[in-house]
């Protein structure tokens, strides 16, 4: 079946990331209606979408309507919750840009929203081809057991970055600004390859005012069967890196995300080269799955919220200078 769109929030994820992939969706998926901010940005987003795309002045007019069968948002952060319930309300499917919230707490109650309606949490990194097939590896236990890992990244985000220029991100209402907006993605993929966080130390600091909030953080992490490891973000550095590395009994792994790498080290040196993916089309293709009545096992609410109490463990942590179990989060009404 091919399910009509209404997209809601026509900035950057809107444009340059959602409008990309389901350009080569077309057989799944047909851009129908927009609804933004301002209707000046909706009528700009409507005019590069091309086609009949309809302009609503509200979202709720939308929802309304019997022009779109499920929406897409791609809103401020802490607008994800409300309009997640209105759509549920109104029985509309959903496909959600991540964080799933602000805050764990408003996060967690998603999960007890009445009704059955799909709301699907986009988060591209489950769908990034090295991060499946760094799971798979592990998972077959072809490097031994894991025993621990190290992921060290440095984002150069300067003022003049788009991102930064948002303005709901320099005065950010989530929990630690690009901390929690970036940090996430990381945490989806970690979990993925080796099982949920249990506990974090962590530290973190706020250098950059133009950033919005913390900016540096070290979250030290203890996982599933024994796995320790070090989770190390800078946001405003002056050069990029990301390096995943994965330490088992029998070898090691590197994760290059960027160059869609693994090189193992064991016995044999090896390197694998996979396909350049952001995700995006694999996620929306898994949306149109979970809609035809398939399990949402990789955008489901559960797996978002998480990914968020894992980075606002790690946040609490830094601030009260206290270790934080996850779960503990998790149990707050």
């Amino acid at each position: 079946m091919k399910v009509n769109l209404g997209i809601v929030g026509a900035g950057i994820a809107s444009r340059e990331l959602h409008l990309p992939a389901l350009r080569r969706l077309t057989e799944l998926f047909k851009i129908t209606a927009v609804n933004s901010r301002t209707r000046k940005k909706a009528e700009e987003f409507a005019k590069i979408a091309g086609g009949d795309v309809e302009v609503f002045d509200s979202y709720e007019e939308m929802l309304n309507s019997d022009v779109v069968d499920a929406v897409v948002l791609a809103v401020p952060i802490a607008l994800n919750p409300q309009m997640i319930e209105a759509a549920r309300k109104a029985n509309k499917p959903v496909i959600c840009e991540k964080p799933v919230a602000a805050t764990t707490k408003e996060a967690i109650r998603l999960l007890h929203l009445p009704g059955n309606t799909p709301i699907y949490i986009a988060e591209n990194y489950r769908h990034i081809e090295v991060y499946r097939k760094a799971e798979i590896l592990i998972k077959e236990g072809r490097l031994g057991k894991p025993l621990a890992f190290s992921w060290l990244k440095w984002v150069d985000f300067g003022q003049d970055n788009k991102y930064v220029q948002t303005k709901w991100r320099q005065t950010p209402q989530h929990i630690g600004g690009f901390i929690s907006d970036g940090g996430v993605h990381d945490v989806a993929a970690l979990r993925k390859i080796l099982g949920n966080v249990e506990e974090v130390s962590g530290f973190s600091e706020k250098n950059f005012d133009y950033l919005g909030a913390e900016n540096s953080a070290v979250f030290n992490m203890t996982l599933g069967s024994n796995v320790i490891g070090n989770y190390s973000v800078v946001y405003g550095a002056p050069a990029s890196l990301n390096r995943f590395e994965i330490v088992c009994t029998e070898g090691i792994v590197q994760v290059d995300k960027d160059e869609a790498t693994l090189e193992i080290y064991s016995s044999d040196r090896e390197k694998l080269f996979l396909n350049k993916t952001d995700g995006f089309a694999e996620e929306f293709t898994d949306f149109h799955r979970v809609l035809e009545g398939q399990i949402n096992s990789l955008g489901s609410v559960e797996e978002a919220v998480m990914d968020l109490a894992t980075i606002e463990a790690g946040l609490i942590s830094a601030k009260e200078k206290r270790v934080v179990r996850v779960d503990s989060l998790l149990n707050e009404s």
